[in-house]
């Protein structure tokens, strides 16, 4: 059983955009979640995150931006041919390898679909460090055992890295799959809060950065 799940701020826009792609990409015996009414993503996730670890038959939790759509019914069959290998962690539709979290808008090679403002390579399916958040397909066993950083809760950005580089951590696969999607983003850049999010996860993740003390008190 597939769960879906949206933090929505806006809910019209997520009755226009989100929910019709979830309905599409639903089977019948799948679950939707949503949340309301946070400060930040990390909350509602958990929560929700929570909500599916209970489930007994879970196969996949799928978390999706409200703004994000999922154009046909294909995300089952694909997730489950991703699944297959019982380490994969995470899948989403457009990611990268970063070997400099400060350089984590520009990654090293990108690859994936579903978003326009991105030209990442042509992809079926490849191992990356972290997939973007608007679409973040996960498995059981990252749902029943992981949850997002509250580290990074003052900002939206730089979340779904951490929780990749988290699942990789502990010896999981994040994965990037040709999902079709189209991400329908309606805010503007935010360059002060990706910038503050580059320093956060460059703080927590860059080798060269971490200082004796920092190590000391580092936990997953």
């Amino acid at each position: 059983m597939i769960a879906f799940g949206a933090a929505v701020a806006d809910r019209a826009a997520y009755k226009e955009i989100a929910l019709p792609g979830i309905e599409r990409a639903a089977e019948a015996d799948s679950v939707v979640l949503t949340r309301s009414g946070y400060d930040s993503i990390q909350q509602p996730y958990n929560e929700m995150m929570d909500e599916a670890a209970a489930l007994p038959d879970l196969e996949a939790l799928v978390l999706l931006h409200q703004d994000l759509v999922l154009t046909d019914d294909s995300l089952p069959r694909r997730m489950r041919e991703v699944f297959r290998d019982p380490l994969v962690g995470v899948m989403g539709s457009v990611g990268g390898r970063i070997s400099k979290p400060h350089c984590w808008l520009e990654p090293d090679a990108a690859f994936g679909t579903g978003d326009p403002s991105v030209r990442p390579a042509a992809v079926g399916m490849v191992e990356v460090d972290a997939v973007d958040g608007a679409l973040l397909v996960i498995a059981p066993w990252v749902v029943r055992g992981l949850r997002f950083s509250d580290r990074l809760a003052e900002d939206f950005h730089g979340y779904d890295i951490d929780f990749c580089f988290r699942v990789g951590a502990y010896g999981g696969k994040v994965i990037c799959r040709d999902i079709p999607s189209v991400h329908r983003r309606a805010a503007k850049d935010d360059y002060a809060g990706q910038a503050a999010g580059g320093v956060a996860l460059a703080h927590m993740w860059d080798p060269g950065l971490r200082s004796p003390q920092w190590r000391a008190s580092f936990q997953l």
